[in-house]
């Protein structure tokens, strides 16, 4: 009777999870899904979109074909609002933003029409370092060259790291800086620094580095001067660390606040309203994707570490940051935006 009783309750839980799954699956019924990348093609974030986006839909309901579209603007904000205030919610489109985007709105900035709370978050693509770097021709090749004279750093819009770290740059640790905003990406940055029309650019994550730029960056064309990861990496050799740099507790506290949300690097979001059935779908076939083997062969290729986030992961980590005391919140606001 005991083996009947623990076969009929294994039964049963075997038959709930099937219900589960099968409640996901027809919730969802998309035909296609369009993956808005909020910058423009050639760089990290559309690499590894591309990437993911060949196997992704294979193991969604029905198998959609998984179209990236590039929606660059005002550093990926375009592509936040455009799926927080018009995104079709049956799982048809998805966006990958700048984690960045994310403070935007805390630090009141305008053009940010969201809540990042109400986001659902499919999961996060990889954890990243990123840093800031020079063209040889630039005449700079260390911090210590940075401090010495004023300094042009490209930039996309206010909402994205390029712009943002080069203020907290500026803000914090007191450099001559002026940032130049609206040259898109980094890929179209790193050309105006070739042409002498900038100097430097943050926003230079390590795998953007070891795969878009890593021929300039090993032949000495591109000098990587600062980096902001908690740890720093070998690969980026002797450039200063941002945690060195700062000196109170103060400004330690808010580096680590800042630069903490810039490790969680490509997230991928749903509009809100999405119904529980399609979060489901989406996060599980994530999930599956990204232990795909054909997928991790594709991601090597691009010399892309591919450290993913659970959706669930990546709801926490924005909800950490968007819970952040308000003196916090309003500090990061008077150093990260543009004067007016």
């Amino acid at each position: 009777m005991k083996k009947a009783g623990f076969a009929g309750a294994a039964l049963a839980l075997a038959s709930a999870g099937w219900l589960v799954g099968a409640a996901a699956a027809q919730d969802f019924n998309a035909k296609s899904v369009n993956l808005v990348v909020g910058f423009p093609p050639g760089g990290g974030y559309d690499t590894i979109a591309r990437v993911f986006s060949r196997h992704y839909g294979k193991y969604l309901p029905g198998t959609p074909n998984v179209v990236v579209q590039n929606q660059p603007g005002a550093g990926s904000l375009l592509a936040a609002n455009l799926l927080y205030n018009a995104g079709a919610k049956d799982g048809s489109q998805i966006a990958m933003f700048a984690s960045s985007a994310v403070l935007e709105p805390l630090i009141g900035n305008p053009q940010a029409k969201f809540d990042p709370n109400k986001f659902e978050w499919i999961g996060n693509l990889n954890r990243d370092t990123p840093a800031c770097g020079v063209w040889k021709t630039s005449g700079l090749k260390s911090w210590s060259d940075i401090t010495k004279r004023k300094v042009r750093f490209g930039a996309s819009g206010p909402a994205a790291v390029t712009a943002q770290h080069a203020f907290f740059l500026k803000n914090v640790v007191g450099a001559d800086i002026q940032v130049i905003m609206g040259l898109g990406g980094t890929g179209p940055i790193v050309l105006a620094m070739q042409r002498g029309e900038v100097d430097a650019s943050c926003g230079m994550f390590i795998s953007s580095v070891r795969g878009s730029f890593r021929s300039d960056y090993e032949a000495g064309n591109l000098l990587i001067f600062v980096q902001f990861g908690k740890n720093k990496v070998p690969y980026f050799k002797d450039a200063a660390s941002i945690y060195d740099l700062v000196k109170s507790e103060d400004d330690k506290k808010l580096t680590e606040f800042v630069f903490s949300q810039a490790e969680v690097t490509r997230p991928l979001a749903l509009p809100p309203g999405t119904p529980a059935g399609v979060i489901k779908a989406m996060r599980d076939a994530f999930d599956k994707t990204v232990a795909d083997k054909e997928y991790l062969a594709d991601m090597a290729k691009t010399r892309i570490e591919a450290e993913p986030m659970t959706g669930a992961e990546t709801a926490a980590a924005f909800k950490a940051i968007t819970s952040a005391p308000k003196a916090m919140i309003d500090r990061a606001k008077a150093v990260l935006t543009p004067p007016k």
